[in-house]
């Protein structure tokens, strides 16, 4: 394969990996995801070194699943129903929207898409960027196709 090709390729799987997480995330209003992410780690890193081991990452996903289901469950029965769940895609739908729709006609237009599309790549270029020089080394595009994998497959297991 070309390596142009498999840039493509990475840009496309590592855009639909962001876009898995953006359902809940974007519900919040100007998330900053670089302070969000410290927020977490000082919320988790129960030993204190900086970083989130297995274990604590897997505490932190587990109470985000919790907030999501609790925000979803609007009966308040513990579950969620697939009223609840259209319901929720829906609301966050009508969200971007707004947040896309900047000329505030109830539209979005091509040039409003294409604006949406070039700020969302920027986020994801930041969030792989990790030695913050402004580029995405091979390196880095491959720590992101790393973590790629590694969501699809806790994907499949839940």
């Amino acid at each position: 394969m070309k390596k142009s090709s498999k840039n493509k390729l990475l840009t496309l799987a590592i855009t639909i990996f962001s876009l898995s997480f953006s359902y809940p995330a974007f519900s919040e209003d100007n998330m900053n995801w670089k302070m969000k992410k410290e927020e977490m780690k000082a919320k988790f890193d129960v030993d204190g070194d900086g970083e989130l081991n297995d274990a604590e990452r897997q505490a932190a996903k587990e109470a985000w699943k919790q907030k999501r289901m609790e925000r979803m469950d609007t009966d308040g029965d513990g579950e969620v129903s697939d009223t609840e769940k259209a319901a929720a895609k829906e609301k966050h739908r009508e969200k971007m929207k707004e947040r896309m729709d900047t000329d505030g006609d109830g539209e979005v237009s091509d040039a409003e898409k294409a604006a949406a599309k070039e700020k969302h790549r920027e986020k994801m270029k930041e969030r792989m960027d990790t030695d913050g020089d402004g580029e995405v080394s091979d390196a880095e595009k491959a720590a992101a196709k790393e973590k790629f994998k590694e969501y699809r497959s806790e994907k499949k297991g839940d």
